[in-house]
């Protein structure tokens, strides 16, 4: 039998990275943590991140260059293969529809459970929490970014492109299970995610299958 997988999207600020740590801890089986944070942050080489010479091919803010779709489809691609040993998997995610970063994910887990889960702070909420918080970044991704100053002109870079941000991650509409992550406590967010695992398969990524054609052959 395939592994579970619980796909959690949102913004930054949203409390999505929380949330996966939680739901893996509170997990009865054995549930990896994978997803955007962890490739982006430590899995893609820094030359093709924000400030590196290969940025243009790779990873920024609002821009995936054709390195970093690569990655991100060989991201879908792996967690697809570890829920086919049976492995349940609980995945950070952005998933912009425009880069089509959707429409890779949904044609490449075709054949396996997925449960889509959106935390939809409102702006107002996002906006307090990305301004008192720290960024935090594995110590490969500092030194790439040219040390803490890099990582500030990232924070400043974040802060610009907010709006467009919050815009573009929150385009599609379609989801198993839609969350106003304001004010609750991550806790109280996977008892909501755990109450919908509990009435059966997620439907969400074959409606968008009918909405979205294969983007790959």
């Amino acid at each position: 039998m395939a592994g579970q997988i619980v796909l959690i999207s949102g913004t930054s600020g949203s409390g999505k990275t929380t949330t996966c740590a939680t739901l893996a801890k509170r997990a009865d089986d054995c549930c990896l943590q994978f997803g955007m944070d962890l490739t982006v942050g430590t899995l893609i080489p820094g030359q093709y991140t924000l400030f590196g010479d290969k940025k243009e091919e790779g990873y920024q803010p609002t821009k995936y260059g054709p390195a970093c779709m690569t990655a991100l489809s060989a991201m879908h691609a792996m967690i697809a293969a570890a829920s086919r040993t049976g492995q349940n998997m609980v995945v950070d995610h952005l998933m912009f529809v425009d880069p089509p970063v959707l429409q890779d994910c949904i044609w490449r887990m075709q054949d396996v459970p997925v449960l889509f889960v959106n935390l939809r702070p409102s702006f107002e909420i996002l906006e307090k929490r990305i301004t008192e918080r720290n960024i935090e970044l594995p110590e490969q991704m500092v030194e790439a970014l040219g040390g803490p100053d890099g990582v500030k002109q990232l924070g400043e870079q974040l802060a610009a492109v907010r709006p467009w941000f919050y815009e573009h991650a929150y385009a599609n509409e379609i989801y198993d299970l839609e969350i106003d992550s304001s004010a609750l406590s991550p806790d109280e967010v996977c008892e909501m995610i755990e109450e919908r695992i509990a009435k059966g398969p997620g439907k969400a990524f074959e409606q968008l299958r009918r909405k979205y054609p294969k983007p790959f052959a």
